[in-house]
């Protein structure tokens, strides 16, 4: 997102002092757009108004959506039209492309704008018939209580969603890559060839650098159901073409969703790409108050899976290697001792989890407990594998996948790209199905913390566990 800095324009104006007509773009609603190839050579950019004088900075500002520009499909104001009155903080990139693309279409009465920055643009937006539009250089209480009173309301941020708790959305602020999000998810159509005139198709993609593969699933699913709901045939194609190369990608763009997976409902990639309708998503990633607001939103919605969830390739790899390593299903605890990302980095707002010794003594006490003899151990942490072997003996099953040491605050997939190891995505992913697979088939259930993994177990085992223990032991803080 480009954003005004102000603060900036003399720091910025002596570090290039020897190249400012380079880095200068005129005064207009267009200079964020204008900006971009400017900041992204040179680090920041120079608004200059028809006098020639130097009025604003430009600079960039991290975020999860990243506007295509094109939208020639469906601009979709439903969710904001929930509100009747919008306000928009701050005037950025993104709170300029919502007023001048999509609000035309709002149902909404109110447009505050909401900061001094508005001044630079303000003459030059678009009137938007039938909606009051005011702007504030700072939100004054009793002008906030007299235009929100009795009325549905939204404030619309900078911010970079994360998962975090529903708490900000239940308090009316929402990001504006959020909003973007809903509002221009199809706002991009193709026509790729003369197929299927009566279907309309939804390219299934978003930013999912360091995620796990249930956690893309997850996502990636949720998207899936929302699109249906909205009228749309959803294509799953995983690419994750912007931002940091994912764990199960071989290389920048290798597709991820069918080294694993199926296609949803049954038509392929191939399918589509001759027909007249397909619909591109931005880049965006749904985090945690995106996707739960889309999942409540198409909680009717389920998809056909008409050739099930797994393709052939994990169908018979999970075949082959549940009797190598579960011979005792009925007589085994299954345990997920979670290490790497969840002990050295304490991600926030993910649960704390139990230590290996603290796993240890819980197996020991549930093994007589529950009266088992066997244990199953799925971790990705080599110190963990050694401890367990080192422990529990012959007593214990462990897939043979590879597993890693990471230094303290570094996650799996920052590890790889450190370690250019771009390769051997397959093996990784099929690796951790295998080991929900096999935890899905024990009698009881062991879990050092929650994670998408017990959940993955939890729902693949459709008669539930015999036992279960969860360590519950709170949550890391942001």
């Amino acid at each position: 997102m480009i954003v005004i800095e102000n603060d900036k324009l003399d720091e910025i104006k002596s570090v290039h002092a020897s190249e400012l007509d380079m880095i200068r773009v005129p005064l207009s609603v267009d200079m964020f757009t204008e900006a971009t190839g400017v900041i992204a050579q040179y680090g920041q950019a120079l608004v200059v108004d028809k006098n020639g004088i130097d009025v604003a900075a430009l600079g960039e500002f991290a975020c999860t959506y990243v506007s295509t520009r094109d939208h020639n499909g469906l601009i979709d104001t439903e969710f904001i039209d929930r509100y009747e009155v919008l306000f928009l903080h701050d005037c950025n990139e993104h709170s300029v492309e919502l007023i001048r693309d999509a609000l035309y279409k709002w149902k909404g009465k109110t447009l505050v704008l909401v900061g001094e920055n508005w001044k630079y643009v303000i003459e030059d937006l678009p009137d938007l018939e039938g909606i009051e539009c005011l702007w504030q250089d700072e939100l004054l209480s009793d002008f906030y209580e007299s235009v929100t009173s009795g009325r549905k309301f939204l404030h619309v941020t900078k911010g970079l969603p994360c998962e975090e708790p529903m708490d900000r959305y239940e308090n009316n602020i929402m990001s504006y890559d959020e909003v973007l999000g809903f509002t221009f998810l199809f706002a991009t159509k193709k026509e790729l060839g003369p197929d299927n005139p009566d279907k309309n198709f939804f390219i299934v993609d978003a930013l999912y650098s360091n995620l796990g593969l249930f956690a893309i699933y997850d996502k990636a699913i949720c998207l899936a159901r929302y699109a249906k709901k909205k009228g749309f045939i959803p294509i799953m194609r995983i690419k994750n073409e912007v931002g940091s190369i994912n764990l199960y990608q071989d290389g920048r763009g290798d597709e991820i969703w069918g080294k694993f997976f199926n296609q949803p409902e049954g038509y392929s990639v191939s399918d589509v790409m001759e027909s007249r309708n397909v619909f591109f998503p931005p880049v965006i990633y749904n985090a945690r108050i995106m996707q739960t607001l889309m999942d409540r939103y198409s909680k009717d919605t389920e998809l056909t899976w008409p050739d099930g969830v797994y393709n052939d390739r994990i169908s018979k790899y999970l075949e082959l290697k549940e009797k190598e390593f579960l011979p005792y299903p009925d007589k085994t605890l299954g345990v997920i001792a979670r290490g790497t990302d969840y002990v050295g980095t304490h991600l926030a707002n993910h649960a704390v989890h139990a230590s290996k010794e603290m796993l240890g003594d819980k197996i020991d006490e549930l093994l007589e407990k529950w009266n088992l003899e066997y244990i199953f151990i799925a971790t990705e942490d080599a110190g963990y594998y050694e401890y367990f072997k080192d422990r529990f003996k012959e007593r214990v099953y462990m897939t043979d996948q590879e597993r890693y040491t990471t230094l303290p605050n570094e996650m799996l997939a920052q590890m790889y790209r450190k370690r250019q190891e771009h390769n051997g995505g397959y093996l990784r992913g099929a690796d951790y199905l295998l080991a929900v697979h096999l935890l899905s088939k024990c009698n009881s259930l062991l879990a050092s913390g929650n994670c998408m993994a017990v959940g993955k177990a939890r729902e693949i085992k459709k008669e539930g566990y015999k036992n279960e223990f969860v360590f519950n032991l709170g949550k890391n803080k942001q």
